[in-house]
């Protein structure tokens, strides 16, 4: 059973006014900031009222997201325009044209500086398409900038490449299983520690900077939920310090790498022969392995494990055929994908859907709801770790999921077959907490869990007195 739990909500008045100078040098006062993100909260709530899913997944409450799941795919027909101004699509086949669709892209072609909508005129004409402006962590980044970013990166992320990394993930993965003890938290012992710990290695982090690198990757978990959904003031500053201080952190590690070149992420990055801007590239590589590769990875696992144990036949086929941890993770990722919501910009008028849609409008793919079409999968809502691969899950169709699939697939592979063999007996010990503001990711707060049912009751024991 899943719960959520609350933000706290830092309202403008609770924070004192920064410094002119601040707005001056093109940063928002906290009570300017303040004031942005509670009327995009406020629109939100607004457009909920109605009823509207897509505005009731964005408000990302105490609704029931797969309830809202199937009432975007299945009610308002294979396009439509939300209150909240996008035009939404649960649709497979729509989702898949969108999502190929080079004319949709992360930005507004006809604004070139930082995506950032302040609401000065919300009420007549209010955009929710870009909440808080990331291009700092190259989010927004163009179509053609992420596919030079994917080619120069693809030695070391390519699917190729993945089973050159394999050894050195199981070692972490086994020394980090084999350090569990009786009842643990999944996100916080398990998938994010070993997230960081690849990342950190495919960036060639020093052993003396890993914990900052781990506190900034903590905070970046929200830069996909935000970019969408308002968060509290206090958790977007904290975004915008990680995005500056990871980009400081890969920044030295680019200009070290420049100067004495590795075998590294950012080295190959820095070799590639088809790009023309090197530093710059890898500094944005390295920037979103820490912003996007690392929850995306730890969303895999996460999703992985909570099918296969609300599962416990599939959980007993895997112990039986540990190669089917291949087969659980890619059905993890049409199941329950770890990214569930992929936005776009038009940039010219274009027609989808049987719908005009017109330049510099907002498109929204639910990739959750789409992955779960029954016009394209047999029993959809059945998690089948034997399904066949290659049925058009559209999980990895994103540019940043793309980047970043072979680096999560190894990762949430790794993780089902290690804690398998070292933990088979492995137990729910309560229900999935999961963040509020979280549409985007779903992101886990706590998975408890306990290493054997007996713990399990012990634990439960122990928690109700």
């Amino acid at each position: 059973m899943q719960t959520h739990a609350h933000n706290d909500e830092t309202t403008a008045a609770q924070t004192p006014e920064e410094t002119p100078e601040a707005t001056e040098a093109g940063r928002q006062t906290d009570s300017e900031l303040g004031r942005h993100l509670l009327t995009a909260r406020g629109f939100h709530w607004i457009y909920g009222t109605s009823g509207d899913p897509y505005a009731l997944t964005l408000r990302a409450e105490s609704d029931d997201p797969a309830l809202l799941t199937r009432r975007i795919r299945d009610e308002a027909g294979p396009l439509w325009q939300s209150a909240a101004g996008a035009w939404v699509t649960g649709r497979h086949a729509v989702a898949a044209q969108a999502l190929a669709d080079p004319r949709l892209s992360l930005r507004h072609a006809d604004l070139p500086g930082p995506q950032r909508h302040v609401f000065s005129d919300a009420w007549s004409n209010p955009q929710l398409c870009h909440i808080v402006p990331l291009d700092r962590a190259f989010l927004h980044a163009s179509g053609a900038d992420h596919a030079r970013w994917e080619r120069s990166a693809a030695p070391v992320l390519g699917a190729a490449a993945a089973e050159g990394h394999r050894k050195s993930a199981e070692l972490v993965h086994q020394e980090t299983a084999d350090g569990l003890g009786e009842s643990f938290d999944l996100m916080a012992d398990y998938s994010r520690p070993t997230a960081v710990a690849a990342a950190a290695a495919l960036l060639g982090v020093p052993a003396a900077q890993r914990d900052r690198f781990a506190e900034a990757c903590l905070a970046l978990g929200v830069a996909l939920d935000a970019a969408l959904c308002p968060q509290p003031l206090a958790v977007t500053r904290r975004l915008e310090e990680a995005v500056e201080d990871v980009r400081a952190l890969v920044g030295d590690l680019v200009a070290a790498r420049r100067g004495e070149p590795g075998d590294d992420l950012l080295s190959v990055v820095l070799r590639a022969e088809d790009s023309a801007v090197f530093a710059q590239d890898a500094l944005a590589v390295g920037v979103l392995t820490a912003v996007v590769g690392v929850e995306f990875a730890a969303g895999l696992v996460n999703n992985t494990l909570e099918a296969l144990l609300a599962h416990p036949l599939q959980w007993a086929m895997l112990g039986e055929s540990p190669d089917l941890a291949a087969g659980a993770v890619e059905e993890a990722l049409r199941y329950a994908p770890p990214v569930r919501l992929e936005s776009r910009i038009a940039a010219e008028e274009l027609e989808l859907g049987g719908q005009v849609v017109p330049a510099g409008a907002q498109v929204v793919v639910h990739v959750g709801a789409a992955n779960r079409d029954p016009e394209a999968f047999l029993a959809p809502d059945h998690y089948d770790l034997t399904r066949p691969a290659g049925q058009g899950r559209l999980s990895l169709a994103g540019p940043h999921t793309g980047l970043f699939g072979a680096f999560a697939r190894l990762q949430a592979e790794t993780a089902v077959r290690t804690l398998r063999e070292r933990h088979p007996e492995l137990t729910p010990a309560g229900g999935v907490l999961r963040r509020m503001r979280s549409p985007v990711l779903g992101g886990v707060l706590r998975f408890p869990l306990a290493t054997s049912a007996t713990t399990f009751v012990t634990v439960s024991a122990t928690t109700s007195v």
